[in-house]
């Protein structure tokens, strides 16, 4: 798809609005040589003006937004602040002001920044597992905010499905998880995410750096995809696929 003039704010909207709910959506950037970093690691490094555009509607039409404590401490997130442009679509469609910040961790290890409260900006869950101790457990309780909370949704691991139970009952059923790779690998092999959004840039960076999914390969494909969207922003493709369980029909 392809617009004579770039596209309004309501067109991307209208564009990338959830089919039903709940709905579990991720959003990755990867070159044409499959990377999913520039060199320093960071996904910020090889993204453009229109995968920002995009970035910015997926996560206006989120009420939470998944990222794992690696992703975190890499890209440099802060609690999320919705743009003032997409207030009034918020509010009209009964989301909260600013998307929730949900991070993934067995550790507990995450950056001061994050954990700071401040005006303006979302609430922070922290999904973890019967893995962090609870001595550290204790701890991080008492450095977050009010309204902040730590939800443990596995044993050894965090559990995609218990996550996202937990996500759903706290009134969040639109979730937008933007990785990384590795907890992406882990929640499309649950079969969890019901859809992807890809921008394609057109570079070709060489060297090693991981793909949009990490993790050991196996025989099988985790998913199959089918085409939703292709539109043309300046340079970039931005794909949708609906996933599918390989052995769906």
């Amino acid at each position: 798809m392809q617009f004579a003039h770039p596209p309004a704010d309501e067109d991307l909207l209208a564009l990338y609005a959830a089919p039903s709910t709940p709905w579990t959506r991720a959003n990755m950037v990867t070159t044409l040589d499959g990377r999913a970093t520039g060199a320093d690691g960071r996904s910020g490094s090889i993204n453009s003006e229109a995968d920002k555009r995009v970035f910015s509607v997926l996560r206006a039409l989120a009420s939470v937004v998944v990222v794992g404590a690696g992703t975190v401490r890499s890209e440099g997130y802060r609690r999320l602040r919705g743009p003032e442009r997409f207030r009034e679509h918020r509010r009209r469609t009964g989301l909260p002001e600013h998307p929730v910040l949900a991070v993934v961790t067995s550790t507990g290890d995450l950056p001061e920044r994050l954990l700071e409260p401040a005006a303006g900006r979302g609430r922070l869950v922290v999904l973890t597992s019967g893995r962090m101790p609870t001595a550290r457990r204790e701890l991080l309780a008492d450095d977050l905010a009010p309204g902040d909370e730590i939800v443990v949704c596995g044993d050894e691991e965090v559990d995609p499905r218990r996550a996202l139970a937990a996500l759903h009952e706290r009134g969040l059923p639109h979730v937008l998880t933007e990785g990384g790779p590795t907890l992406l690998a882990h929640w499309v092999a649950a079969g969890v995410v019901d859809e992807l959004c890809l921008t394609v840039r057109p570079l070709l960076l060489g060297g090693r750096g991981p793909r949009i999914l990490e993790g050991p390969a196996g025989d099988a494909p985790l998913a199959t995809a089918e085409p939703l969207l292709v539109l043309e922003l300046g340079h970039d493709l931005m794909l949708r696929y609906r996933l599918h369980p390989p052995d769906a029909p």
